[in-house]
């Protein structure tokens, strides 16, 4: 394409046709599989388009043309256009959150069928890595904490091992009482901080 592409914001998903495959390039701003719209910025030496709602496109005729006002692209066209990128596009990420019992490696009752769940979005999506980071509340030390994060995160990942999951794949993180999923003063025991999320690709 000539000319430049230049994502601003969320990252969303840009499908540009290239000249060979139409008349002129055309660069067209999809949702992430999420939903979620990011921004995109196509710029020729003749000026520039900001494209920042799902199906707004816009067409480069020239290294010195501006690129043409922007329009909405036929959901019909881009489905038809744009069926094999599409259909390759990575899965979002899936995220599960364990919680523990205080001061312990303890799954409470509640998330012991989690882990069931998590197996099976691991085969279901054939995950490429998954991501195990422990979690503490704000009672005690952050040299205890960080232990026990670890701990917890490391409790997990052999769980996933037990059921089948290949190690290699697995990445473990230890956040301590550092990144509370409900901020809270030090030395406030809150359940929903005593945690391991695990995050699926």
């Amino acid at each position: 394409m000539q000319g430049s592409l230049s994502g601003l914001m969320a990252v969303s998903c840009v499908l540009v046709l290239l000249a060979g495959c139409a008349p002129r390039p055309t660069v067209i701003l999809v949702p992430d599989p999420d939903g979620r719209v990011g921004k995109a910025e196509v710029t020729t030496a003749g000026g520039s388009r900001l494209l920042e709602k799902a199906g707004e496109m816009t067409q480069v005729s020239g290294p010195s043309e501006p690129p043409s006002p922007v329009a909405i692209a036929d959901p019909g066209y881009i489905s038809r256009t744009f069926a094999e990128a599409l259909a390759v596009e990575p899965l979002p990420a899936e995220k599960f959150i364990l919680y523990f019992e205080t001061g312990t490696t303890v799954l409470v009752p509640q998330s012991r069928s989690t882990v069931g769940t998590i197996i099976a979005a691991i085969r279901r999506r054939a995950a490429v890595s998954i991501n195990v980071s422990g979690h503490t509340d704000a009672v005690g030390s952050d040299l205890v904490n960080e232990k026990l994060a670890r701990d917890r995160a490391e409790f997990v990942k052999d769980l996933l091992i037990k059921d089948g999951v290949d190690p290699v794949r697995m990445t473990v993180s230890s956040h301590g009482k550092g990144n509370p999923l409900v901020p809270t003063p030090d030395g406030v025991a809150e359940p929903k901080n005593r945690r391991v999320e695990v995050v699926v690709h």
